[in-house]
This record gives structure tokens, sequence and C-alpha cells, in this order.
């Protein structure tokens, strides 16, 4: 008997002290916890679509050399990432470059919130990188100078509070940039408390025009991924914790409102990136489902549950906490890292197999891709022809070949690099109206174009003046975009001269000599009244060397308006 009165005796401390420190008023942390639902995981075992095969046997880079590359940029044929320490990297061949680091000196990765820890990194159409450091906010990158400016403070309250956990983000054409906060209660280092707490993500909006912040979601479940359509009708915004995706219109009658892009995803999602055909590959970093659930998820139901283990969490460091302030140290540092980080709850995850989700505009599953091998990743991102992936944890980087992950993406070369992989060289738009001239000569046509710009006199281009080999007009193809009569805004046509390359003496010719076609069809010159432009864009050698097949296969005769960038 009194071995059971004593063990009765434990039990009423015990519970005692539960509920004094579940419903004592005033006790850290703070933040709030109440009741809420959210759609249960399906099984992914219910689908039929799942491919496993595709993602066997990844290559493995830098193993050893890099911790946690968590997302991917690109811009220009260069691959970006952020890794922890604080560095944005440029990823080469054979070497990590550090590029910039926006955090403090730090003695080691125990002191994330001085380190920094840079996330969501994106280009915009002038190769400029906008980085999320979840600690020190939004900053613009010149890769070329390694020069930054930092464009949101995350010390700065929006909306009344401050963005504790800056994640993600995504540039619009007009400069304006989409980002996620995923908690504005704990920073990342304390993010365990962030799925034991009531959702406090936000997805924001920094306008570029008047430079202020917008909140346009709110209590978002561990807001990450964002990004918008190819269109910029719209974007959509991940929530981690809660499984789900939300679609936040900008344009047309919806606009300014929110609805539920795709619900009881079989996992966390993490990152998403551009499938480059206008669809999304979107990243579960862990598998749920009925016979795995996540015990945040399972205790949403239950806010007294979740606030006494956020107490008993807190209690755990309160003396480290202490111990920190009056005496600074090794030891208690990292047990404050430690005790709160996703370093330490990611162990509790019952499956770290990763998932892939190919989906369209509309949210209709396209595909799936299921790994056992490829563990705890938070991005898959298409570059240079492979599927790259990134995760916060591992100290390598893997990737394996586009067409193994997905041949018909890998089958249509007008993939990612569409929009991020632009020349950084300044359009020259000319007006070539009035001096085309054709000249017949049996079966070739000498085209003699004479194009005046209004800029000043070294801005004058004459396509039929010998060009020097190192001058940085020269280019062995021209793409000249005419407008027709009707639509001279709206339709264009493409003519490409093809150069002679059979005989050395054709580039000695102070005129270009292209053979006709099949239809003999010549290049008429336009009235005065007509406003046609050609846009000619100068090339590197690299590209020039890269895209020498397709200039070899370009005709004369006009194509389709969307024929030329396929062929590409």
């Amino acid at each position: 008997m009194g071995y059971i009165k004593s063990i009765g005796t434990v039990i009423i401390y015990v519970s005692f002290f539960l509920a004094v420190i579940t419903f004592l008023p005033g006790l850290p942390p703070d933040a709030e916890y109440s009741e809420y639902s959210m759609k249960l995981p399906w099984d992914l075992q219910t689908l039929k679509s799942v491919t496993k095969i595709r993602l066997q046997g990844p290559e493995i880079l830098f193993s050893g050399e890099i911790k946690g590359p968590e997302a991917f940029a690109s811009f220009n044929g260069e691959i970006y990432t952020g890794i922890r320490g604080g560095y944005v990297v440029q990823i080469e061949e054979n070497r990590i470059k550090p590029i910039v680091k926006f955090g403090q000196k730090c003695d080691g990765l125990w002191q994330e919130q001085k380190c920094g820890r840079p996330l969501g990194l994106k280009f915009n159409d002038k190769g400029e990188l906008f980085v999320a450091d979840s600690y020190y906010g939004i900053f613009k990158v010149n890769v070329n100078t390694r020069q930054y400016i930092n464009i949101i403070n995350s010390s700065e309250p929006i909306d009344g509070k401050i963005p504790r956990m800056v994640n993600s983000l995504d540039i619009a054409k007009n400069g304006d940039i989409y980002w996620t906060d995923s908690s504005v209660d704990f920073p990342l280092h304390d993010s365990t408390y962030t799925f034991l707490a009531n959702p406090s993500g936000r997805l924001i909006r920094y306008n570029a025009a008047t430079k202020k912040n917008e909140v346009l979601v709110k209590n978002i479940g561990f807001a990450n991924g964002v990004l918008l359509s190819d269109d910029e009708s719209f974007l959509i915004v991940l929530s981690t914790l809660n499984s789900y995706i939300i679609k936040y219109n900008i344009k047309g009658s919806k606009a300014g409102q929110k609805e539920i892009f795709a619900e009881g995803l079989p996992g966390l999602p993490d990152n998403v990136h551009s499938d480059g055909q206008g669809g999304f590959l979107v990243t579960l970093i862990f598998t749920v489902d009925s016979e795995h659930p996540l015990l945040a998820q399972s205790l949403i139901p239950h806010p007294h549950i979740r606030k006494m283990l956020s107490r008993l969490l807190y209690l755990i460091e309160a003396p480290f906490k202490l111990l920190q302030d009056i005496y600074p140290n090794y030891y208690s540092e990292r047990v404050l890292h430690t005790v709160g980080s996703f370093d330490l709850s990611k162990n509790a995850a019952l499956k770290s197999d990763s998932i892939i989700l190919r989906m369209d505009k509309t949210g209709k599953l396209l595909n799936v891709l299921y790994s056992e091998d490829i563990t705890e990743i938070s991005s898959a991102y298409i570059h240079n022809g492979y599927l790259w992936f990134g995760s916060p944890w591992n100290e390598y980087i893997m990737r394996v070949p586009l067409k193994q992950a997905f041949l018909d993406l890998a089958l249509n070369t007008k993939h990612s690099a569409k929009k991020e992989q632009k020349q950084e060289e300044p359009l020259l738009t000319v007006s070539a109206t009035p001096n085309i001239k054709v000249e017949a000569k049996s079966t070739k046509s000498t085209v003699k174009q004479e194009a005046t710009t209004k800029l000043p006199p070294k801005s004058t281009v004459k396509a039929q003046t010998t060009q020097k080999p190192n001058s940085d007009a020269t280019r062995p193809k021209e793409t000249i975009q005419k407008s027709t009569t009707s639509q001279p805004t709206t339709t264009s046509t493409t003519t490409t001269p093809k150069p002679t390359t059979s005989s050395p003496k054709a580039s000695g010719k102070d005129s270009k000599e292209i053979k006709k076609d099949k239809s003999n069809s010549q290049v008429k010159p336009e009235s005065s009244q007509q406003s046609n432009e050609a846009r000619i864009k100068t090339k590197s050698v690299d590209s020039v060397k890269k895209n020498d097949h397709e200039t070899q296969t370009a005709k004369s005769k006009p194509m389709k308006k969307n024929e030329d960038s396929t062929k590409k």
C-alpha cells in the first residue's frame, strides 16, 4: 500500500505542477494558444502516379564543404544558394565561392542569430540578387561587386509587429517584393515553439514605389515558400505547419482575396520553384500521413497541451539563459540553440522521406516524386539540365539529371532559364523601317541594313559595315522583330539571317549574305508610315558557341510568334 500511495502522491504533485505552468497567466513564452482546425494529410499510398525510381542514385557534390543549402537561385547560367554560417555562395564546377555575408562574425553555427541565415533567394530581370536573411531582413546584392544594401530591416515593425523569421521571397516585374514572415512570435533558432503556438505567419508585399510594407495574409502556420505565377495574376504561399497552400489573387475580379490552392498535403511543404511550364514544384521536407502523424498537427485541437509543452520547454532553457546572461559561455549557448531549434525537433519526425509535387497553375497534381534515398529535402530547383535539391541540414548538395526526374521538362529546353538566364547587356532598339535594301544575286540575297538610333553617334548600328572580331556587336545571328501593319504592338514575326560560314572569304565582305528560302520570299522595305522596330541583342562568345547549332538552322522566312522561343 505504501508503494501505491507514493506513486499516487507523485502523480498528484506532477499534475498540480503541470496545471500551474499551464494556466498561470504571464508565464513565457508569450504566444497565443487556442483551438483551431486543419484538414488532415491524405495518404500517399492512395496515389497511382507516385514515382520512386526517378530520384534514385543522386549525384553528391561538395560533401563536407557546405552546410544547409536551403534554396537556390540562378542567373546567366550561374547558380547560388545560402548556407548556415550566414554566407551566400556561388556553386561553381569545382568549388564553393563565397559572395556575401550579412551577419556579424561568429564562432559557430550555434550563434546563428549573430551569423545570419540566408534562406530565400531570387534574381530580378536586371541580374540583381535579392536575399531573405531570417535575422537581418531582405537585401539587394550585386553578385559581381559583392556590394549589398538592406531593403527591408527586420527590426522595424510592420503592422505593429516585428518580423521575427524572414523566410522566402519573390520579385514582381515592377520591383515589388512578396515575402513571408514565418512567425511574429519566435525567431528561427526557437522554431519549435512556432509549431506549438497558434499560426502567426504572414504574407507581406513591399511596394517598390512607396518603399512601404503591407500585410496581405495573416495567421499562416509557419509561412514558407512563395512564388508568383508566370503572368503575375496570383501567387501561392506554403503553410508548412498546416500542410496546405494558399492562393492570393493579385489581378482580376478576385484581386486582394485569398483561397485554398491545395490542402491535406502528405507532408510539410517547404519551398516552391517554377517548373518552367507555368506550374510549380512543391517540396515536402517530411512525410506525414495517417500512419506517420506529426505530433504538432495532432495537438492542434488541444491548446492547453500545446501551451504546457511550450512552457516545459522554456523551463528547460531558463537556467541556461540566466547563466548566459551572467556568465556568457560556449556550453550554455549550445544548449539554448539546440533545445528550441529544428535541429532537435526534426528527430521527432517519424519519416524524413522527401516528396516533390508537380502542380499546374490551377492546383491540379501532375506528378509526385517520392524518395527514401534523398531525405529532408527543402527545395527542388531546375538548373542547367539538372534537378537540384536543397536541405537545411545536409552537408552536401544533391542533384539528378532533369531527364531522369521529369523527362517532359528536359525535352523542352525552355524551362526556368527563360526568366532567369538573361544576358546582362542592354537591348539596343533601332529603327529598321526606311533603310532596308534588298539586292538579289542569282540564288543568294544580299541584305543591307542601315539602322540609326536616337542615341549618340557611337550607338549607330550599320549591319552592312565590316565588324571586327572583338567588337561587342559581333554576332553570327541577328534577330529582327517586325510588327505587322494591323497590330504593331502585339503581333510580330522574326526574320533571322543565316551567316555564310562555308567560305573563309565571306567574312571579309562588307555585307552579309543569306540563302533565299524555298518560297523565294524577299525582305521588302516598309513605308515610312509604319513604325517597325528591330531589337538587336549582343551575345557573349560563350553564348555564341552554346547556340551555334541554332544559328545553322535559322531561316529567313517569317516564323510564328512563339515558334522561335521553343527552338532555342
